[in-house]
């Protein structure tokens, strides 16, 4: 299966094989032997080149957007069928997602720190809230621009995975 995954500006050619109990995944051009083993829903610990890692990939919706989070960090990412983005490039169409207007908690935890407040201008990338959860900190990061509406919880909260946490404008 072959995949066009964007990562900020950078865009990734990956070709995803099956073999043997194990992934051979070429990313543009380079191969590199993938093993995982799920966890839950959501995660699985991979083995990387003898390194381990948990990851967890969310789906944002319904559309091509997904958060993966690994080594404490959350990185949004889209994933498309690589002829389909090849199709649309083409013809001068857009993958981008649109933002979502609110932001739940990817996953159960406590709120460590709030990074904005009401009313306050957030472009693409920016750190919004710190989630605690199995001993790591997790930065959740804006998926595009906006403004922040409001602000369901405060730090020192915990969090169930799907609660509120903001709304945009």
């Amino acid at each position: 299966m072959r995949y066009s995954v964007k990562i900020e500006d950078k865009e990734f050619d990956i070709d995803i094989e099956y073999k043997s109990e194990k992934y051979i995944a070429t990313i543009n051009g380079k191969e590199v032997i993938i093993e995982s083993h799920k966890l839950g829903e959501s995660r699985s610990i991979m083995l990387l080149n003898n390194k381990s890692f948990e990851v967890d990939v969310r789906s944002n919706g319904y559309d091509n957007a997904k958060t993966v989070f690994v080594l404490g960090q959350e990185i949004p990412v889209e994933i498309e069928n690589y002829n389909l983005a090849q199709l649309k490039k083409k013809a001068g169409m857009s993958s981008a997602s649109k933002m979502d207007l609110t932001l739940k908690a990817p996953m159960p935890g406590l709120i460590l720190e709030l990074k904005t407040t009401v009313g306050d201008s957030v472009k693409k990338g920016d750190a919004l809230v710190i989630i605690e959860a199995m001993k790591m900190e997790n930065v959740i990061k804006a998926s595009g621009d906006g403004i922040i509406k409001s602000i369901s919880v405060e730090s020192g909260q915990s969090v169930e995975k799907g609660d509120m946490i903001l709304e945009f404008e």
